[in-house]
C-alpha cells in the first residue's frame, strides 16, 4: 500500500471530498468521516500541507435514550511510517478515555453525550497531509478493543447502564480501511445523487 502522511503547522489548503449525499440508512453505524453529516468518507487533496479534520461518528442510533454514556473502539490511522501519527483523538466535552494508545474505552457522563439527530460525533482528530491528488494516501479504520467484554466484534456504545449496543462497520468488516485521504482506486468519482449506500456496500 502506498502511503505518505506528513504533519505540518502550515495551513494552506484546498481539497475535494467524495460523498454519498445521504447518511448510511442502516441502524447503529460506527465509522470515520470527513464531515459531521457522516456522508464523506474519502477526500482528494489538491494542495500541500492541508489541515484535515476527521470524525468518528455513530449514525442512526436504534435506542430511545437521548444520549450516549460510554463507547468503545480501536481507531487505526495509517500513513508514512517515518512520520509520527498524532497521539490521540479529541473527545467530546467531559468524556474520559480509560483505554491506552489507540484503544478507546470512553465514559461520557460529564455531561452525557447527547445524540445529535442521525449523526453524532464521538471524537475527532486534525492532521495536515502532504500528497498529490491521486497516489500516496492515509487510511482510517475502526476495530474492536482487544479483550472487550461488551463488544465481541467491533465498536459500540451504551446509552443505558448495563445495555451495550453493538455497532456495525460502514463497509465490509471491522479492522479494514473505511476512510481514505487520496485513496486512489478506493475513491471513485460519482454523481452523489446516483450513488446509494447499497451500491457502496456491494463493493466491499
Amino acid at each position: 500500500m502506498k502511503k505518505m502522511l506528513v504533519f505540518s503547522v502550515m495551513a494552506v489548503f484546498a481539497f475535494s471530498s467524495l460523498a454519498i449525499a445521504q447518511i448510511d440508512p442502516d441502524p447503529d453505524g460506527m465509522g470515520i468521516y470527513f464531515d459531521t453529516g457522516a456522508t464523506s468518507f474519502c477526500i482528494e487533496t489538491t494542495g500541500a500541507y492541508q489541515p484535515i479534520t476527521v470524525y468518528l461518528m455513530v449514525t442512526n442510533q436504534s435506542v430511545s435514550e437521548p444520549s450516549i454514556l460510554a463507547w468503545e473502539a480501536k481507531l487505526i490511522v495509517e500513513g508514512n511510517p517515518t512520520v509520527a501519527i498524532p497521539t490521540g483523538w479529541t473527545l467530546t466535552t467531559g468524556a474520559q478515555n480509560f483505554g491506552t494508545g489507540n484503544e478507546y474505552i470512553v465514559g461520557t457522563t460529564l455531561p452525557p453525550l447527547a445524540f445529535t439527530g442521525t449523526a453524532t460525533v464521538l471524537a475527532s482528530i486534525t492532521l495536515s497531509y502532504l500528497g498529490i491528488e491521486v497516489g500516496p494516501y492515509g487510511t482510517f479504520a475502526v476495530a474492536r478493543v482487544p479483550g472487550s467484554t461488551s463488544f465481541a466484534d467491533g465498536g459500540g456504545y451504551s446509552a443505558a447502564v448495563g445495555f451495550p449496543t453493538a455497532c456495525q462497520p460502514i463497509f465490509g468488516t471491522w479492522n479494514t480501511a473505511s476512510a481514505w485521504i487520496n485513496g486512489g482506486e478506493n475513491c471513485f468519482t460519482v454523481a452523489n445523487e446516483d450513488m446509494t449506500w447499497g451500491d457502496v456496500k456491494t463493493l466491499y
